[in-house]
């Protein structure tokens, strides 16, 4: 390097920037640091003495952007983003990085901005930043390495000072042309989203988070092959063929990993996903037929057993699942139905959960959430009164979801939006690609598509077709559906009312019902008494220990599984969820016991005792007793939590030094 680390580091800290060292070998940065961005408090003296002085002295020299060091970083990594950049003014600044394949142009953090997304332009839409390959922004929490990191100098205009830089200001960008629907020639069979992509939740997105949160590019360990795996499969829903997607797969490799695979190995996974996919969603377009002289496979693709020996190999291929709602609504896409009967509670489960889950919350009961959605809940039968009601009772329960959580309602529109008509068709399209959610509800089916008969498999496959566009496009589907009444025949009542067809393309059905504290009254409601139910749910949720001062049970619901098509550890046949209501504060509260996840994880921290008495955590064998469960799962269920806790540990400590 031409200068020290160190006193670069040292005067990067007296402008007010936090830097960290990067192994220039691997792009790793020996230790977690985004406690640093998180806090927004600069590294001490003593810690860049410490780090770039004894332990890493030849290390890279890497900015953390954001807040924390009041920096934005336009990254720009070849002449055509350069090119770019000069057009939307992202290059007006005097303060200027050359690298190896082009310039970082820094800018002041605004100070109204809360947080600033960063983005990788060879993934961008063109919508929030330019789509333009090697067009990068370095936002919150994000770093870009400086002086006298390997290939990086500066060069600042003449006469220009550091305290020159100037506030960045988003650029304004023209935004694609919505696709109108030529009415005239829209049919049902024509609806395809499956280009629609839900923001900020595809394998690309999430890596790039990844890697701007971690420092570094992704390793062994951090679910390499999974992520492949993923990767491939979005790139089949998208429509991509074999050549396309092998393409991609090199892009990201190159990309985001210190580690690329051999093109033998993305070869194998593509065909292996191809294979699957062809079974598992027939829906798609046909493969092209295969050659009869194909018919031979090449010698390192010919069909394999599996025995004991594979253990470790599969245990190594598993991909973890990410979800919006745990365990029914993952990341990538899913059809799912809600049923029950009429003013049972289904539309107020739905839209608790999932405003809940989009306002940022951690879990709804026990539903435990991991990623914020963004909603789009097409809602055809509740009135004005009852919406304004709920938006603002929501509002003072689970915080502002803003933009995340979107109601399409009749009455705020000209005119209702008939789903089996052309025109309702077109303007569900419209609406799913201006605003694209990661989850659409259809709440209710009778509702959205009037005059339907329910019996009809046609009827059905209409309905399923639409719902399979969405879920190839990566986007969560709900369908909200009325349960047959007792008075339909015994054989039925409590079903899910129509054709079985309906259920080709679920892949989770709940029936919600409401349970009622008096027996007459369950009885001519068609729901459940609380006692006939083991532990009497609604006495003990509505008794002076489970609620809150001021609050009272409202209503009680049994969410009980029917179809599923993967069931997993986290999955439980039924959950009572009460909903208590504090009618000063305008506020509501899920009310439910734990699951033996949600225990899991409470005992593998430190955690309060029915005493108010706080205990220190449990090992998983300990956990394992209390919960009952074994304690492998047990383990699975609390690795990351206890990584994390001890990472935060460990940093707490070094910053108290």
């Amino acid at each position: 390097m031409e200068t020290s680390a160190l006193n670069a580091a040292l005067e990067y800290l007296d402008r007010g920037w936090a830097c960290i060292p990067v192994n220039p070998e691997t792009g790793v940065c020996p230790f977690a640091w985004g406690y640093i961005a998180d806090k927004q408090q600069l590294p001490s003296e003593d810690d860049i003495y410490e780090w770039f002085g004894e332990l890493y002295p030849n290390y890279n020299v890497a900015i953390i952007t954001g807040p924390v060091s009041n920096l934005v970083v336009v990254d720009c990594d070849n002449a055509n983003a350069v090119k770019e950049a000069e057009k939307l003014g992202l290059t007006r600044t005097p303060i200027v990085v050359e690298t190896k394949k082009g310039f970082h142009f820094y800018f002041a953090f605004p100070k109204n901005e809360g947080w600033i997304k960063s983005h990788v332009g060879a993934n961008c839409d063109g919508r929030e930043w330019p789509s333009v390959a090697g067009l990068d922004l370095r936002g919150s929490k994000g770093i870009a390495y400086a002086p006298p990191s390997v290939g990086k100098s500066w060069r600042l205009m003449q006469g220009a000072d550091f305290d020159d830089i100037p506030v960045y200001v988003r650029p304004k960008l023209a935004q694609p042309e919505q696709n109108v629907v030529n009415l005239n020639e829209f049919r049902l069979e024509q609806v395809s989203l499956a280009g629609v992509r839900p923001e900020g939740h595809g394998v690309w997105e999430r890596t790039a988070a990844d890697v701007d949160r971690l420092g570094r590019k992704i390793d062994a360990g951090d679910g390499c092959h999974a992520r492949l795996v993923s990767l491939v499969g979005e790139c089949f829903a998208q429509g991509l063929d074999e050549q396309a997607i092998r393409t991609r797969v090199h892009e990201y490799m190159d990309k985001f990993m210190l580690n690329p695979f051999d093109d033998k190995k993305v070869l194998s996974t593509i065909d292996d996903i191809s294979k699957s996919d062809q079974r598992n969603h027939p829906d798609r377009d046909n493969p092209v037929p295969v050659a009869k002289e194909d018919i031979e496979p090449e010698k390192d693709r010919r069909p394999r057993v599996i025995t004991t020996k594979d253990i470790e190999r599969l245990e190594d291929e598993l991909g973890t699942v990410e979800y919006f709602v745990e365990p029914f609504i993952p990341t990538s896409g899913t059809i799912f139905q809600i049923h029950g009967f009429s003013g049972h509670g289904k539309s107020t489960f739905a839209r608790h959960l999932l405003y809940a889950c989009a306002a940022g919350n951690d879990r709804f009961g026990p539903f435990q959430f991991y990623n914020r959605p963004r909603v789009l809940y097409c809602d055809f039968e509740n009135s004005r009164s009852n919406v304004v009601k709920f938006l603002t009772q929501a509002k003072h329960s689970y915080g502002d979801a803003s933009q995340n959580f979107m109601l399409w309602c009749p009455f705020d529109n000209e005119e209702m939006m008939n789903l089996k008509s052309a025109k309702g068709l077109a303007t569900f399209e419209y609406l799913v690609k201006s605003h694209r959610p990661n989850i659409v509800i259809i709440d209710t089916v009778r509702s959205a598509f009037p005059s339907m008969a329910e019996n009809s498999a046609d009827d059905w496959s209409h309905i399923n077709q639409l719902c399979l566009s969405l879920r190839n496009g990566g986007i969560s589907v709900g369908l909200l559906h009325h349960s047959n009444k007792p008075s339909d025949g015994a054989g039925s009542a409590g079903r899910e009312a129509g054709s079985t067809n309906q259920l080709t393309v679920l892949e989770t059905q709940l029936k919600v019902t409401q349970v009622f504290e008096d027996q007459a009254t369950a009885q001519v409601r068609a729901g459940l008494w609380d006692g006939d139910i083991i532990n009497t749910p609604m006495a003990v949720m509505g008794s002076p220990q489970a609620l809150k001062a001021g609050e009272r049970l409202d209503m009680m619901f049994e969410v009980r599984y029917g179809k599923v098509r993967e069931m997993t550890d986290v999955h439980m046949p039924f959950y009572h969820i009460g909903m208590g209501s504090n009618y000063a504060a305008g506020t509501v509260r899920p009310i439910s016991a734990k699951t033996p996840k949600q225990r899991a994880m409470m005992y593998a921290q430190e955690w309060e005792d029915n005493t108010g008495v706080m205990r220190t955590a449990l090992s998983d064998f300990e956990i394992s007793q209390r919960i009952n469960q074994p304690v492998h799962m047990v383990k699975e269920w609390t690795e990351a939590l206890r990584a994390t806790n001890h990472a935060s540990r460990l940093a707490e400590a070094k910053s108290n030094r």
